[in-house]
């Protein structure tokens, strides 16, 4: 393929800030992408921002199948003469928060694996997404921005859990692949960007009864991070006080001090505490 930069003056294109664009031009940062992604020849894949269509050529090598999906219309046009040759290679205007993941994966016949370089404005709805989208997807793939991948990847109990991170330790395991600096992109972001892996659970990793209120408690205990659990949550349970001592939870203690296994207690001690009423 042509060089990113000699591609975008090709067709008078550059980085629209307003999209937040970094387009992905170092040539070895692609394939390890791929690589960590774990993506094989028999596998299916979805590619969220195809960008200039780097990485997309790098899985297309590898895979049987690639649906890569572009929002700047502008782009578009020039990926699918990139691609036209490509019959297994798909590209798809679209916004990457409307897709249907449960119909993506009964298009391809199995549930893909996601890859991605996820623009950093946008990176909290689409992760959180697809943790919620339900087990349609196998592993997800993500270059985002350091400081939020490791904000997901830290485990409940740890200073820089947030409910983003709550919800992925539940519904996955998640780890970091390796760190990108800023030369890999054009133009360059001023932050590290990081390679996040989140590989799919078949069950949630602590039994919470019922997921959405799991996600009422995380949410309620980190939007006021500084406040004691018995603070943060009165405005979710006003007995806050008594619903912690019923999970054997200590009332003042705040909510990046609990485990995966606390919430899970806190959360079904919430569902009992409403049957109740």
């Amino acid at each position: 393929m042509s060089n990113p930069r000699e591609l975008l003056q090709a067709h008078g294109l550059w980085s629209k800030k307003g999209l937040g664009q970094h387009f992905l031009v170092d040539p070895g940062i692609p394939a390890r992408i791929v690589t960590a992604g774990g993506a094989g020849p028999e596998d299916a894949v979805f590619e969220i921002g195809a960008g200039t269509g780097v990485l997309t050529h790098a899985l297309a090598s590898r895979v049987a199948r690639v649906i890569a999906l572009e929002y700047d219309r502008d782009l578009v046009p020039v990926l699918r003469a990139q691609f036209g040759g490509s019959p297994h290679v798909a590209i798809r205007p679209g916004d990457v928060r409307d897709q249907d993941w449960a119909a993506i994966a009964e298009e391809l016949g199995q549930p893909p694996i996601v890859y991605g370089n996820v623009p950093y404005n946008l990176s909290s709805p689409i992760v959180a997404g697809l943790i919620e989208a339900g087990p349609v997807w196998r592993r997800a793939c993500l270059l985002l921005q350091r400081e939020f991948a490791e904000r997901v990847a830290a485990p409940p109990g740890t200073r820089a859990c947030g409910t983003l991170s709550a919800l992925a330790a539940l519904w996955t395991h998640a780890t970091i692949a390796f760190w990108v600096p800023p030369s890999a992109f054009l133009p360059p972001p001023k932050v590290d960007s990081a390679v996040l892996i989140l590989e799919r659970r078949a069950e949630p990793a602590a039994d919470v009864g019922d997921p959405a209120v799991f996600r009422q408690v995380v949410k309620a205990l980190f939007a006021q991070r500084r406040k004691m659990a018995r603070g943060a949550l009165k405005p979710l349970y006003p007995a806050a006080e008594a619903l912690l001592e019923a999970a054997g939870l200590e009332p003042t203690r705040r909510g990046e001090t609990f485990t995966l296994d606390e919430l899970a207690a806190l959360t079904r001690a919430l569902i009992a505490a409403r049957a109740a009423e």
